[in-house]
């Protein structure tokens, strides 16, 4: 296999890219003053753009009221955006225990010095870096798309001889209180959107994949006491054993996994609130992004663009999920570990205490929720889909009536 780089700053770099963009990278102590002003106002920009997308999406909203299909078209778009609002001010708000967070999970990168056991968590990493990368490509791909088919509209329109300053369109349906069909205005909120829409899809994968990163690494960091577990157990099946060495060992597995449970809860205690506004919307974007692209009524251009933000929405939520998965499944694999891998009924009693305090811990897998009722797990995608399927009924009910 491909030897991999092990810098802690070469599996973070995606993200740090993305959340240096918009202003909410952590500014280091030594940092000069005008580059923590410029992380500001990169910042401060970012919240008005967003402001500028959310504002006039509410504002169109109440002035199509009564006509469904469009404001069903805005109403997938505006869920986005009210996600996105509210983690940039949650964020901003709570930036000191992020900061927190980012430097624990930094120091638990050099938990081990062994390059064979770092590989244990070198791999996740790399998987956290690769999903970034490719999730910020997914987005990309969206707005690719959504500014296609608003094109594509423009020249069909002139090209049918049709009076295009009527019948063009911007990429995102908004209501700015004025009419801008005509041009310069319409070029001028053309240029905007797509301003708008890269420091806004710049926001998602900053913070949506960073939070991925930041529980990809905790699990990597269960792994890390899984190849431990196994060190230990290989050591006492085919060596002598050395009491103060096995001591020394075992206690720091459990030091180690202690210290990763309050991780956990760190990690819970600031992606709770998060987590349950991400699960809250996302079955309403998955519903009317799906109704907007099976409606029979749609235009082949806005069938591509809803299809786009169909996919782009499940990735999002899938980007959540997965972690939590994983984090679930590598918490709880410990105490399988320690049972199967240690001959722990061999040991001195106090030892054998000591591990069947561990297995009974591990028990109690770790997990991130959603105000503590709601697992993040893949079962949890699978009831945000459920729930969509249930809107989408609703909303097909209040058409046909």
């Amino acid at each position: 296999m491909k030897e991999l780089s092990t810098t802690f700053d070469y599996y973070i770099l995606p993200n740090k890219i993305f959340c240096s963009i918009v202003g909410i990278w952590p500014i280091e102590k030594r940092s000069s003053t005008y580059s923590k002003i410029f992380a500001y106002f990169r910042l401060i920009v970012s919240l008005i753009a967003i402001s500028n997308f959310f504002v006039p999406e509410i504002m169109a909203v109440a002035f199509y009221w009564g006509d469904m299909e469009t404001v069903i078209g805005i109403g997938s778009n505006l869920m986005s955006a009210t996600q996105l609002f509210f983690k940039m001010i949650y964020l901003v708000a709570r930036r000191e225990r992020v900061y927190r967070l980012y430097n624990e999970i930094r120091i638990l990168w050099d938990s081990t010095d062994d390059p064979n056991e770092r590989k244990s968590y070198e791999q996740i990493a790399y998987r956290a870096r690769i999903v970034t990368i490719t999730f910020s490509s997914c987005f990309l791909c969206n707005l690719t798309t959504f500014s296609i088919a608003t094109i594509a509209d423009y020249f069909r329109f002139a090209y049918n001889g049709n009076d295009t300053n009527d019948n063009r369109h911007l990429p995102f349906l908004v209501w700015y209180g004025t009419d801008i069909s005509a041009s310069p205005k319409f070029e001028i909120a053309f240029a905007g959107q797509i301003m708008t829409a890269m420091i806004g899809l710049s926001a998602i994968t900053a913070i949506d994949c960073t939070f991925m990163t930041m529980i990809l690494h905790v699990s990597g960091q269960f792994i890390l006491i899984k190849t431990w577990i196994n060190k230990i157990g290989f050591e006492m099946n085919h060596k002598s054993i050395d009491m103060d060495k096995f001591e020394e060992d075992l206690f720091k597995c459990i030091r180690h996994h202690q210290r990763m449970i309050h991780v956990v809860n760190d990690v819970n205690n600031l992606l709770t609130p998060i987590i349950f506004m991400q699960l809250l919307t996302s079955g309403l974007e998955i519903c009317l992004s799906g109704y907007a692209m099976l409606d029979n009524g749609t235009k082949i251009t806005d069938i591509l663009k809803f299809t786009s933000y169909f996919i782009s929405v499940t990735v999002q939520l899938l980007l959540w999920c997965w972690p939590g998965e994983i984090l679930v499944q590598e918490s709880q694999e410990v105490g399988q570990i320690v049972y199967f891998s240690v001959p722990w009924y061999n040991l001195p009693p106090i030892y054998r205490n000591h591990v069947c305090l561990m297995i009974i811990r591990a028990q109690q897998y770790c997990s991130i929720t959603a105000l503590t009722f709601k697992v993040l797990s893949i079962q949890t995608l699978t009831a945000v889909f459920n729930t969509a399927i249930s809107y989408f009924t609703v909303l097909q009910q209040m058409q046909q009536n």
